[in-house]
This record gives structure tokens, sequence and C-alpha cells, in this order.
């Protein structure tokens, strides 16, 4: 059995070739996954805020957008020159309490400003099930490339991302 690692808020964990990512409950925060094809290694935040405001930058750089994304590319040892080779997942971005100011709507927020390091970086965003008014939680097979998420009170979304990711399947 693959080993599991969690991203705690605020917290980031990576593997390399095999092992299983994932984040559990996400509300308004975002599991944000970087992959890089060339060296089979991934990276995921579980990013709280769109940007950093205090000290948290410096002691978890996964709980902000504008911190997690390039803490990610230092965990995978690319640097943003060669970010575009590298394929992003996203999950969660979900706004919990309805009727809330816009300065409020953190989950939105927090896509929204992933969304823009992404593309300032040239980084594909190939699988997104973010928004919504539910939580939810996914885990990612680096090996297989096969993503999982799951909602509150919806069935489970499973999808093979393999070819998207460039992931070569071994013949059995």
């Amino acid at each position: 059995m693959a080993e599991v690692k969690l991203a705690g808020m605020g917290e980031m964990v990576w593997t390399r070739g095999a092992g299983v990512l994932g984040c559990i409950g996400l509300g308004s925060c975002v599991g944000t996954l970087l992959f890089d094809p060339r060296t089979h290694t991934a990276a995921l935040a579980h990013v709280m805020l769109p940007e950093a405001h205090d000290q948290d930058a410096f002691t978890l750089p996964g709980k902000y957008a504008t911190t997690a994304v390039p803490a990610l590319l230092r965990l995978l040892d690319v640097p943003p020159a060669l970010a575009s080779r590298l394929k992003a997942i996203l999950v969660g971005g979900g706004e919990l309490f309805q009727n809330r100011s816009q300065a409020l709507r953190i989950g939105e927020r927090n896509v929204e400003a992933l969304h823009k390091l992404l593309s300032e970086l040239r980084i594909g965003v190939v699988f997104e099930h973010t928004r919504g008014s539910s939580g939810r939680s996914f885990e990612f097979d680096v090996a297989t490339g096969q993503i999982r998420v799951r909602a509150v009170g919806a069935t489970a979304v499973v999808q093979d991302l393999s070819a998207a990711l460039g992931i070569l399947r071994r013949a059995a």
C-alpha cells in the first residue's frame, strides 16, 4: 500500500515516484498540488488565505497562495523560469457560509489568487474541483495519476489524470 501524506492547514507535503498526497476537510481552503512529469515528483500545499500579511508567511509558507506557490517550486527544485513544465491540481475554495460580503469570500479569493499566480508562471491546471458550497477532501496517487475527490453530500469523483500529467503506465 502506498504511503499517504496529508497536508494540514498551512502545511506542505511532497513525494517522488510513488505515494498518495491529500487534504482532508477543505472548506474555503484550496489543496494546491504541483506535479513535475520530468522527475515524477509532486508537492501539495493546504492554502488557507490568498495573501500573506503576517509572520506566518515565513513559518508556514503553505498557508498563503502568494507564498505557497513559490515554496512548492522550491520543494520540487524547479526554478520559476522552468515552471511551465509543471501541471497543477486545485481542489477546494468553497463558500460554506452564504450571503457574505466580497471581502469574506475567502474560497473565491483563494482560487482567483492561485489562478493568477499559476498563469503568471505558465503552469497549466489539469484538474480543478473548486468553488461551490460544500467541503471536500481529496487524495492524489502520484504513481497512477488517479485523483479521488469526496464532497459532502455528493458522490465521490474519481478521475485518471495520467495522460494529462504525462504519466506512462507500466505494462502489467
